[in-house]
């Protein structure tokens, strides 16, 4: 899980620096930050922050995904998406719930789709009239 320090800012598990390029499947369980390109698949991780140099192409499966950068492909994430003013989705977004920002200059080229994300439908309790 992210940690916060005493300053406020948030602490990263892991990075990929910029000018870095990988190719194959990862998975992790904290905050981790792409400045460096990144192909292939993310898969059952925590948090995904893509800086602003940053490019992530192929699969993506997170709790929470921020976007300063660019990704590219198919993405699913389970919690909260950010797409920063320069950030740029290009391919389909699934959500399991509907915590999506797009802040002003941010794009999503492609389809966003959101379930219900197993919760329970409503229940509607009917009240009798007092006899």
């Amino acid at each position: 899980m992210m940690q916060k320090k005493p300053d406020g800012s948030i602490q990263v598990g892991g990075m990929l620096g910029e000018g870095v390029r990988v190719e194959g499947t990862m998975e992790f369980n904290q905050t981790f930050r792409v400045d460096g390109e990144f192909k292939g698949k993310i898969l059952r991780s925590d948090r995904l922050v893509v800086g602003e140099k940053g490019k992530v192409s192929g699969e993506v499966e997170v709790n929470s995904l921020v976007v300063y950068g660019t990704v590219e492909g198919k993405v699913k994430v389970k919690g909260a998406l950010e797409i920063q003013p320069k950030g740029k989705i290009k391919g389909d977004v699934s959500l399991t719930t509907a915590a999506l920002a797009v802040m002003e200059g941010g794009v999503i080229e492609g389809t966003i789709a959101m379930s219900k994300g197993g919760a329970a439908e409503p229940q509607v309790q009917e009240k009798q009239a007092p006899k």
